[in-house]
């Protein structure tokens, strides 16, 4: 989903209307706040992330 959003992204840059690259620029935006809930949550389940063990 990631690429496909960045590569979108990048086509609308180069050819798309402003409202296009806002809205691409809002769903990068939201793609993100997503893989960082995610990674916080699995940080959050461990004490200390710097040992894999736990």
């Amino acid at each position: 989903m990631v690429d496909a959003a960045i590569a979108a992204h990048e086509l609308l840059l180069a050819h798309g209307t402003s409202t296009m690259q806002l809205l691409s620029r809002l769903l990068l935006i939201e793609v993100g706040a997503e893989i960082a809930l995610r990674r916080d949550a699995e940080t959050a389940a461990n004490d200390n992330p710097d040992d894999p063990d736990g």
